[in-house]
């Protein structure tokens, strides 16, 4: 229990310490407020035991004196008319849910409520959604529904709402009809913070043990996915820092949002990226100096994969003779997914002898890419832009492959280059007014950093 007590005031120490916490002002408020309630107790304590006065003596002169209090019957009467027989239901979307079994488990007997849901095109959201997601229904004590209300989705920062509800008539007493629409809702946006140490384990165990969500992980891969390879180059030792966003609703956790500033010492190598929108242009990760993380091609074009042969001379399996291997063997699972190593064009996709199922990316600069022995290709078309980390295909043994693979090809000029080894053009770096603003940006984001590290540190003398 007091590792618990401890490990709660080391969270809210850093919420205090930290000015540009969102949540700084309110522990303020909060700790004003009690230390105020405090100081008011200590002076009824005080006139507690303070010697007798006028106010305790008894034969002290009384007044009474005749107190005239508002008349409120006419407004309770309103306020319960206005709710009787209203009554608020909660209930989970269960798999192989239908709207009626839905409506039925809400306490809801009303067809033209759920012949309205089946018909109308905002209402039929309810169809979409995922096992687990909690439904609101308002019924009245004739098990009419009033109104319904459900999450979509959305993002860390904004909610999207789905309303249906009963609208009484204009024209006719007592006639009723049901509306539906989608509102956006703000949610209360909060940063969280996680560390921790990369043991034998491995990369993924140290985020499970950190309690990092999935979805923050996928994200943290992609951002040093031009200068690290997460499953080869990440080693035992290696730190992690990391902040993120997580929306709230009601004091309830909605969904995590992105990563905002996170560092990575790998190999002694100190490795920061920070999430940057300059004013009027698109937003993006940038290290602490303000050069763009994005490099032009991935470190690998697999996902969960291993080298199992590299580029040059070798034996080739089938052949059994010895060749120029012009690219990079990635093992991996078949039907794992491969990405566009970088922005590009796509030059060919189909079927090219050894190669198998093929596709070939024509990127700016005179470079291209190859990818081999695929399995299945994602929607493509001769022609179509594809972004960097876009699926393009899926990992086979179609061609000349002696098991499931991708054959990774880099080209310059149609000469082949070694992908792992190839010093690629560096990322620019921000420059006048947008460095200016990074600059300022920056200074803040340190601070939750350096309030991470003294938060490490209280909690580490656990």
């Amino acid at each position: 229990m007091w590792s618990r007590l401890r490990e709660v005031f080391a969270r809210e120490l850093v919420v205090l310490v930290d000015p540009t916490n969102p949540l700084h002002a309110r522990r303020r408020k909060q700790l004003t407020a009690s230390v105020g309630t405090m100081f008011t107790l200590g002076m009824a304590a005080a006139m507690g035991v303070a010697p007798r006065n006028a106010y305790d003596d008894p034969d002290a002169p009384r007044v009474q004196e005749s107190m005239r209090l508002p008349d409120l019957r006419q407004q309770l009467a309103q306020l319960t008319d206005a709710e009787a027989g209203v009554y608020i239901r909660q209930e989970h979307m269960q798999r192989g849910d239908t709207i009626a079994a839905l409506l039925r488990r809400l306490g809801v007997d009303d067809p033209d409520a759920q012949a309205f849901i089946v018909k109308n095109r905002t209402a039929r959201a309810l169809f979409d959604l995922a096992p687990g997601q909690i439904v609101q229904a308002e019924v009245d004590e004739d098990n009419l529904l009033v109104s319904l209300q459900v999450n979509l989705g959305g993002d860390a920062a904004a909610s999207r709402e789905l309303v249906i509800e009963r609208v009484a008539s204009a024209t006719a007493a007592g006639d009723f009809s049901y509306k539906a629409r989608v509102n956006t809702v703000d949610n209360d946006l909060r940063y969280e913070m996680a560390s921790g140490a990369i043991d034998g384990r491995g990369f993924f165990k140290a985020m499970d043990a950190a309690n990092v969500p999935d979805e923050v992980v996928a994200q943290m891969i992609s951002i040093f996915s031009g200068v690290i390879d997460f499953h080869h180059d990440i080693a035992s030792g290696d730190r992690f820092r990391i902040i993120f966003e997580a929306g709230f609703r009601d004091g309830t956790f909605v969904r995590n949002g992105r990563v905002i500033a996170v560092e990575l010492i790998n190999r002694n190598s100190l490795h920061q990226a920070l999430w940057f929108a300059p004013e009027g242009g698109p937003g993006g990760y940038y290290t602490f100096d303000g050069r763009s993380m994005k490099r032009p091609f991935l470190r690998s074009p697999v996902e969960f994969s291993r080298v199992s042969s590299g580029f040059g001379g070798r034996d080739h399996p089938l052949h059994h003779q010895w060749a120029q291997h012009k690219g990079v063997d990635f093992a991996a699972p078949m039907g794992t997914k491969v990405f566009a190593a970088g922005d590009g064009t796509v030059d060919f996709v189909g079927q090219q002898n050894g190669y198998g199922n093929i596709v070939v990316l024509e990127h700016a600069g005179g470079y291209s890419t190859y990818y081999a022995h695929l399995s299945r290709f994602a929607t493509l078309r001769q022609g179509q832009h594809v972004s960097q980390g876009e699926v393009i295909g899926f990992v086979g043994q179609t061609g000349w492959a002696t098991g499931p693979h991708l054959h990774y090809e880099f080209r310059y000029n149609d000469v082949p280059q070694n992908p792992l080894t190839i010093t690629l053009m560096e990322a620019p770096t921000l420059t006048g007014k947008s460095r200016q603003e990074f600059l300022s940006y920056t200074s803040s984001m340190l601070g939750r950093i350096n309030a991470l590290r003294t938060y490490n540190v209280l909690t580490a003398a656990n």
